[in-house]
């Protein structure tokens, strides 16, 4: 039976969860040792990244791109990081801000799979449907 790196990552997340530091260090360890036995080490990056996931959604941490003109002031990043806690239920939002400077304006954030285009463009292609 071929094991998944998802379940790997769920593995990782049991061994860690609720643990204290040296703990956490000493399953990290073991389970590093594990995948090299198993030939499973080029499996690392994608491992992480779905141990990222897991914790992620189990501890309620939303993570979000937000592309703009300019890098976004603290006053803007607040608000944003206030609808998308209470649009996700999140305890807590983790804002990547990307810089596009060929962007017209406003913003597009980006959650998971779903996108809320609020940028200039977004709004005049927008109007170009209803116009036509």
């Amino acid at each position: 039976m071929k094991i998944t790196t998802k379940q790997y990552a769920q593995t990782l997340f049991d061994l860690t969860d609720g643990k204290s530091k040296p703990e956490i260090e000493k399953s990290v360890a073991d389970f590093a040792r594990y995948i090299y036995k198993e030939r499973k080490l080029a499996l690392a990056d994608k491992i992480i990244e779905q141990f990222g996931k897991i914790y992620n959604q189990r501890k309620g941490i939303v993570e979000t791109e937000v592309t703009s003109r300019k890098k976004m002031d603290e006053t803007t990043s607040k608000k944003i990081k206030h609808y998308v806690k209470e649009k996700y239920q999140a305890k807590e939002v983790i804002v990547k801000n990307i810089v596009d400077e060929s962007a017209k304006g406003g913003v597009v954030i980006k959650v998971g799979d779903e996108i809320i285009d609020g940028s200039v463009r977004g709004k005049l292609g927008e109007l170009r449907k209803v116009l036509t």
